[in-house]
């Protein structure tokens, strides 16, 4: 009886597995999108960068709004921040392409 119960239970992995590989297989096809859906893809991606761009153009005009309203004090100080920023990132990327260059001739 238990020999019996162990053969089903087999047959219906079996029968399983291969209902799984033909669902599978009818999966993979290759289909082309309606052209409909692919110019409304395009015309999505368009109105995204132009938003995109127009943004950028709002933080910069809103950057340099902010920094022609400062007193000539404050201008100058952010002038030397910017300039003590650059040099702590090229400091920061120089220190980090001399140690990856290091690792990748140690592990070479």
């Amino acid at each position: 009886m238990k020999r019996l119960s162990i053969k089903q239970l087999l047959i219906f992995i079996f029968i399983f597995s291969l209902g799984i590989a033909v669902c599978n297989g009818q999966s993979t096809g290759k289909g082309r999108e309606p052209r409909g859906v692919t110019k409304a893809k395009k015309t999505q991606a368009k109105k995204e960068a132009k938003l995109e761009k127009d943004f950028k153009n709002y933080v910069d005009d809103s950057r340099k709004r902010a920094f022609k309203i400062q007193s000539p004090e404050v201008k100058a100080r952010m002038i030397q921040n910017k300039k003590d920023i650059k040099a702590r990132e090229k400091a920061k990327k120089k220190r980090t392409s001399t140690v990856t260059r290091k690792a990748g001739k140690k592990y070479k």
